[in-house]
């Protein structure tokens, strides 16, 4: 399964999210997690995760691994758009995704 992560501040989200979905899908399935604070508006078809705030790999890892966990086992994306806020602890970010902990291994893009 394939995770693009997006780097945006809540308020640029929305035009991360549009731009993604933008691009040809071809029956992809795809779930959208953000951690930002402004809501977000997709697609009826497009499930959206939302993250506790705060950052996602110190005080909202259970948080991150409990909602994705939860969208992968519920909708079975191929792949699964990640929306955060800013670029702390990226690498520990990727790591997490990469690991197989959450019991799927991502390709992270």
């Amino acid at each position: 399964m394939r995770a693009t992560i997006r780097l945006a501040p809540p308020a640029d989200q929305q035009a991360q999210l549009d731009g993604w979905l933008a691009r040809p899908f071809n029956g992809t399935r795809v779930v959208v997690a953000e951690s930002g604070l402004m809501p977000l508006a997709a697609p009826g078809d497009v499930p959206l995760a939302r993250l506790a705030p705060g950052c996602v790999c110190c005080v909202g890892q259970v948080p991150l691994r409990v909602t994705l966990t939860r969208a992968v086992r519920a909708h079975r994306p191929d792949e699964v758009l990640l929306l955060l806020a800013t670029a702390d602890h990226l690498p520990r970010v990727r790591a997490l995704l990469e690991d197989g902990s959450l019991g799927v291994r991502f390709e992270v893009e």
